[in-house]
């Protein structure tokens, strides 16, 4: 059996904003617990099983029913980051099937959305705005309404993990745009 690892979904929406990703995970019949993090919300999902932990007292992301998600955020005043899903659980683990049969229903309800980016096919129109790593860390981003509006008006989105360096290198870039980054 290939053993299949944790999947990633990229999603591009406005920040500070509520956020259609949360809301779907919200409305399924067994809603996962939710606890804030820097970055955006951890989901866990109690009833498909307990936390597991590895031998340093960690959570195993391997074994336990978790998924993150990082909600889009403002950067240097004028980017947005780009949202992210990840289910870290190996999927193709038996105790995992439910896990597994929300990622998938996950990724049917993103792939309703359309796609600004695929790495199989880069050029969508949409790429001159996905800066600061979005095309090497993304295989497809799927915009969801506020982020299509957003980027057909012209707003630059960045990778989340997008480093000080790399944004200020894109800002530099960008004023030649006449884009002014803070």
């Amino acid at each position: 059996m290939t053993r299949v690892t944790g999947s990633t979904s990229h999603f591009i929406g406005a920040p500070d904003s509520p956020s259609e990703v949360v809301e779907w995970f919200r409305r399924l019949p067994e809603p996962p617990e939710e606890t804030p993090t820097a970055y955006g919300i951890t989901l866990y999902f109690r009833s498909f099983g307990p936390l597991t932990y590895d031998e340093t007292g960690a959570i195993d992301v391997a074994q336990s029913p978790v998924a993150t998600v990082g909600l889009p955020a403002m950067r240097r005043g004028v980017l947005w980051t780009v949202g992210e899903v990840n289910f870290l659980a190996t999927l193709s683990l038996p105790q995992n099937k439910p896990l597994r049969d929300v990622s998938r229903a996950f990724s049917r309800w993103l792939s309703t959305f359309p796609i600004v980016f695929d790495q199989r096919s880069p050029q969508s129109g949409f790429t001159y705005y996905l800066e600061g790593g979005v095309q090497n860390v993304a295989s497809k981003v799927f915009a969801l309404p506020s982020g299509l509006a957003a980027i057909q008006a012209g707003q630059y989105f960045v990778a989340e993990g997008a480093s000080d360096y790399v944004l200020d290198v894109l800002c530099k870039s960008l004023r030649l745009r006449g884009v002014n980054c803070c």
